[in-house]
């Protein structure tokens, strides 16, 4: 288990929460991606911009020349670099918002998702760093790797879990429903077909019906559902079983009995 599970400690403090605060490091590492979105989605803007005088002009060109049926066609290009322009333009508008974002307004992100109150969360980010916190490693390889997590590692305090997951969803373990493994699938293409892939996640279900997930191993899932049914016996593990896309609404049924 001490392969997926460490006690915090100040050097892993340091290196991912330099500031001391869990949403201060979620709030800098999603400031980064729009930073970087926000960059590529200028260039196209600047494209778009570009495509759009350039059309501009050649429509003048051809009302000078009385060419109408060129016209046709040099307005439909106006039209579609402006509605691109429009379009970027929006996008643009909400990563701005996102970077302007401060430790504040992703506590209240946080509070909305787990259906929790800021204090709940501002009682995690507490706990978060103190000696007695689990980091939960539970993934590897190219999972790791390619994970959006705002952090690559979850965290288990005395009294909350957090996967690190961009909806920053915190969970209480004395409310927890459910922690077991959850089939999900997604196509990749590949060359002329779509190949369909599946992918292990661990499910959490919380009593207030709030749900998150992580990639996970396999080994790494079973020590997890170990380790969060010594503090909660309450929660159902499915027996070890792997839930299907298409079992997770019959699967929730059952956690949830009292709502049928």
């Amino acid at each position: 288990m001490a392969d997926f599970f460490q006690k915090m400690n100040e050097g892993y403090a340091k290196k991912h929460f330099p500031t001391g605060s869990v949403f201060e490091n979620a709030s800098r590492t999603l400031k980064s991606r729009c930073i970087a979105s926000f960059i590529a989605i200028g260039i196209w803007e600047a494209g778009c911009l570009a495509g759009l005088v350039w059309g501009i002009r050649r429509t003048l060109e051809f009302i000078a020349d009385g060419d109408k049926d060129m016209l046709g066609i040099g307005i439909g290009v106006c039209v579609f670099f402006a509605v691109m322009m429009l379009l970027f333009g929006v996008v643009l508008y909400f990563t701005i918002r996102t970077i302007r974002k401060k430790r504040e307004d992703y506590v209240r992100l946080a509070a909305k998702n787990s259906q929790l109150p800021e204090n709940e969360i501002e009682a995690f980010d507490r706990q978060a760093l103190a000696p007695d916190t689990c980091i939960l490693k539970l993934t590897a390889g190219l999972d790791r790797i390619l994970s959006n997590a705002t952090n690559k590692d979850g965290l288990l305090t005395r009294d909350y879990i957090y996967l690190a997951n961009p909806s920053l969803t915190v969970m209480k373990v004395k409310d927890l429903r459910a922690c077991c493994f959850h089939d999900y699938t997604y196509y990749a293409n590949t060359g002329k077909h779509s190949k369909k892939i599946h992918c292990l996640a661990i499910l959490l279900i919380s009593s207030n019906g709030v749900t998150d997930s992580s990639d996970v191993t396999e080994k790494a899932g079973k020590a997890l559902m170990t380790l969060l049914k010594e503090r909660n016996d309450a929660i159902d593990t499915n027996d070890g079983k792997v839930v299907s896309e298409g079992a997770l609404d019959a699967y929730k049924k059952k956690i949830f009995p009292e709502e049928n």
